[in-house]
């Protein structure tokens, strides 16, 4: 996870804001930021993009249910002020996953089935095809 910690690198390389000071940006202008990304296990890691271009990182995250500071907070905020938000480490998880699951039949003969099965409805669909170019001639 190097990725991550790198990011988390260029999260504190980056100018910081505290979430009241972002709170007062989403309530004058939510459409000068383009998109705000979290990243790390709890979501700790806030880089807001805004879009002229510039970044700023959010430094005063809590992790805690009831505060104002937490991420879940700062992301519901987002969402009520129409703000774009991306979980960075949730992205790359999923990229990362198969999506498409592959049948696996250890029967030998339940096996030879679907593979009849497939030629069956291959056959049936260039019938298909034949029976509408037949048509068509006639027409």
């Amino acid at each position: 996870s190097t990725g991550i910690f790198s990011f988390q690198q260029s999260a504190m390389a980056l100018p910081m804001a505290t979430v009241d000071e972002f709170d007062i940006i989403l309530m004058d202008s939510p459409n000068s930021v383009d998109i705000v990304e979290f990243s790390g296990p709890k979501g700790e890691t806030i880089i807001v993009k805004l879009v002229d271009g510039t970044q700023f990182g959010i430094k005063d995250i809590v992790e805690s249910s009831y505060d104002p500071r937490s991420p879940l907070k700062v992301q519901a905020a987002c969402r009520e002020a129409g703000v774009k938000t991306k979980s960075v480490d949730l992205e790359s998880l999923l990229a990362r996953l198969d999506t498409k699951k592959k049948k696996m039949y250890t029967n030998e003969r339940v096996q030879k089935a679907y593979e009849k099965e497939q030629d069956k409805k291959e056959r049936m669909r260039l019938d298909e095809i034949d029976r509408l170019a037949e048509i068509e001639q006639q027409e």
